[in-house]
């Protein structure tokens, strides 16, 4: 048997296992996709498939191999096919009916094909090999021609079945490779047993590898065109979960301002108004008093105004696309103008741009969360943040000297809630360190 045989018939079982492990990791990673739930007909073919192959290597080298016995592979075969009939009849049955009836006739068609092979093993013990000879072609012809057919309609119907039009068509091409992968499959079994015309007889040895390569391409196509599809599903449904999250984030955003702004500054403006009307009929009467009076209005007006900016500052959208260390810059530039407190800002280590755009404005919202909480809570004199470029992590320090978490009791805020779901949507990891009057620290731990 030549090299080439040898190589293709390696390859092949390579190839089907492979498509087993990728099917069933597809599965397992992507079983909120219908379509994914449902493929573990092909990986449980796939492993036969692979199996059987692997007999045939071993068997052409090292016969009669130990490996499977010779006429268990009939029975492995057929099996195979029968898991490829169901993922095809499955898609033209209601989902009650297949959850009550599929598994009954899957069992029964094993009963049938198993049982019909070992009863004519019974009838004729004699014909040993003439039985597996004719179980192998039976089940080429019976089973796996319909089993491949069956599979790449089935394939079709559940992709239209499953999946919205417009993801359809993005996926189309890998969905095309699978169908035609899985259609080629069905044809294989028609050519094996062909027979071979006496011109061709001296070419029997290239024909076997032939097959043989038209099986990896068959194996390959399968795994490639569903790996593609299911991930690019997935991708998807991440990006849109994803943007639900951001929503929600928003959401909380708004609902938090709204309501701070009416317990504060609605509040505060609300107060003033009510000053001036009693400093009003006073006026005339203790004109000393009113003055002082008005003082305390304007303090209070001065007050209000200074969390006007503030509130300015924290519900800027304009967030910097190009790079952590300009919107750092910039944000801090906006706080200072805004709140008058001192801002120092440190890089350490070689930048790294390998951060998406959405993830950048998750920092800077972290930050600006954070700087916000400082002035309205901290009674800080100055704000230094570090931006750390380390290995496989980004590291940011945000500190303060103001009087501490503790001691204005605010750590279940909406801020801070607002900053620990965004690091959640970051798959990092926030550490805070406060104590009374020495400030608060944030650490932010970021991976690439």
């Amino acid at each position: 048997m030549s090299s080439g045989i040898i190589i293709g018939r390696f390859l092949h079982g390579l190839s089907f296992f492979t498509l087993s492990l990728t099917v069933f990791f597809l599965q397992y990673r992507s079983r909120r996709i219908l379509l994914a739930r449902r493929l573990y007909w092909v990986g449980l073919f796939a492993i036969c498939e692979a199996v059987v192959a692997w007999y045939d290597l071993f068997a052409s080298i090292i016969p009669p191999t130990s490996l499977l016995p010779a006429f268990v592979r009939p029975v492995v075969l057929g099996v195979g096919y029968i898991f490829l009939i169901a993922l095809g009849i499955q898609t033209f049955l209601p989902e009650e009916t297949l959850h009550i009836y599929g598994q009954r006739w899957l069992i029964r068609l094993n009963v049938l094909w198993i049982g019909g092979y070992l009863a004519a093993w019974l009838a004729w013990p004699t014909q040993y090999g003439l039985i597996t000879q004719w179980g192998n072609t039976l089940a080429h012809y019976l089973l796996g021609f319909p089993g491949g057919m069956l599979a790449a309609i089935g394939l079709r119907r559940q992709s239209h079945q499953t999946l919205d039009a417009t993801l359809r068509r993005r996926i189309r091409v890998y969905l095309r490779l699978v169908e035609i992968s899985a259609g080629v499959l069905g044809i294989l079994h028609i050519l094996l047993y062909l027979p071979t015309p006496n011109v061709l007889v001296p070419y029997h040895d290239l024909r076997v590898m032939a097959t043989e390569w038209a099986w990896v391409l068959v194996g390959v196509g399968l795994t490639f065109g569903l790996n593609r599809a299911l991930n690019t599903i997935q991708l998807e449904i991440e990006r849109w979960i994803e943007g639900v999250e951001r929503l929600q984030a928003l959401a909380v955003d708004r609902e938090r301002i709204g309501r701070d702004l009416h317990d504060g500054i609605i509040q505060s403006i609300y107060a003033a108004g009510l000053l001036l009307e009693s400093v009003q009929p006073v006026i005339p009467i203790d004109p000393m008093r009113a003055q002082a009076q008005l003082g305390r209005v304007m303090d209070n007006l001065n007050e209000t105004i200074q969390d006007i900016r503030r509130y300015i500052f924290d519900l800027r959208s304009d967030m910097p696309d190009d790079d952590l260390q300009s919107g750092i810059k910039r944000l801090l530039r906006d706080f200072h103008i805004n709140t008058l407190l001192e801002t120092e800002f440190e890089v350490k280590g070689a930048p790294v741009e390998i951060l998406s755009m959405e993830r950048r404005r998750h920092i800077f919202q972290v930050v600006r969360e954070t700087l916000a909480n400082t002035a309205r809570h901290a009674k800080a004199r100055w704000v230094k943040v570090v931006l750390q470029y380390d290995e496989n992590t980004l590291d940011l320090t945000i500190s303060d000297d103001g009087v501490g978490m503790e001691t204005l009791q605010v750590s279940k805020g909406h801020g801070l809630r607002n900053i620990r779901e965004r690091v959640r949507l970051l798959d990092g990891t926030l550490r805070i360190e406060s104590a009374p009057n020495e400030g608060v620290t944030f650490h932010l731990t970021v991976p690439y």
